[in-house]
């Protein structure tokens, strides 16, 4: 053997690391490439869908600013973003009454199956078992057309399942004012903004019944016997959706207080 041939396998031995070292020199720079590509994707990336989540946040409080308006609550669980959406075009593009009314139908739908389901839904809560009888001639009344006797049978059951869910804490005020405020602290979500603007702006608000004309829906002017022009559709499921939203709430309550 030949010290040439002797030292063959060393030399390919030689030739073989020189080539992983390179291999690896290469690597690392394409690696690091890709690192740097990636990043910049990525950041890309992230902008885009900051600037879709700002656009998603400012449709859904439009959308529900403009619920707000209409008097209508609750509708967080009962519409989906599309929806929400939806009712937001019919209401630029063909008014508030427009609007109103395609919610009014959507609850009203299939012999008012939606207005049952959410009745359905308050039977666990013991103030409103206790008077499910006013409850069921309310969705009878309702599904009958009758809304002079649906909204005044159920706009006291606000008051009292308000105060249920304050319990101890109720004072002078008003409870579904207290509760309403008691949720727009808690809650930074646009919905919480819009019980309270209704409750307090709209339902609740102080009148003059000398002065100031009756709203849409005011506790005061139907319950006092001030106004004959309260029982609409709309009026009837939005007291439905009012209860429901309490109704909600007392949930909340009971779970924060469980074991």
């Amino acid at each position: 053997m030949t010290m040439t041939a002797e030292f063959e396998p060393f030399v390919q031995i030689a030739g073989l690391i020189h080539a992983l070292t390179n291999l690896a020199d290469n690597l690392g720079q394409t690696t690091q490439e890709w690192m740097e590509q990636l990043q910049l994707g990525l950041a890309e990336r992230s902008r885009e869908f900051a600037a879709a989540l700002a656009e998603h946040e400012k449709e859904q409080a439009e959308a529900f600013r403009v619920l707000a308006q209409g008097g209508w609550v609750g509708m967080e669980r009962h519409f989906t973003l599309s929806q929400a959406r939806a009712v937001l075009e019919i209401y630029k593009t063909k008014g508030e009454a427009a609007m109103n009314d395609a919610i009014a139908d959507y609850f009203n739908a299939n012999a008012c199956t939606r207005i049952s389901e959410i009745t359905d839904g308050w039977s666990s809560i013991p103030y409103l078992q206790d008077r499910q009888t006013i409850i069921r001639d309310a969705v009878s009344a309702h599904r009958e057309g009758r809304f002079t006797l649906s909204v005044p049978a159920l706009l006291p059951l606000v008051e009292g399942l308000s105060a249920e869910i304050l319990g101890n804490a109720v004072r002078n005020e008003n409870a579904v004012k207290a509760v309403a405020r008691d949720w727009k602290q808690r809650e930074s979500e646009i919905w919480a903004q819009v019980f309270a603007d209704v409750i307090e702006h709209v339902v609740y608000q102080r009148y003059d019944f000398q002065t100031d004309p009756a709203p849409y829906l005011s506790r005061h002017f139907i319950l006092h016997g001030r106004t004959p022009d309260y029982a609409t559709r709309a009026n009837s499921v939005r007291v439905f959706l009012l209860i429901d939203a309490i109704a909600d709430l007392w949930f909340a309550k009971q779970k924060s207080v469980s074991p």
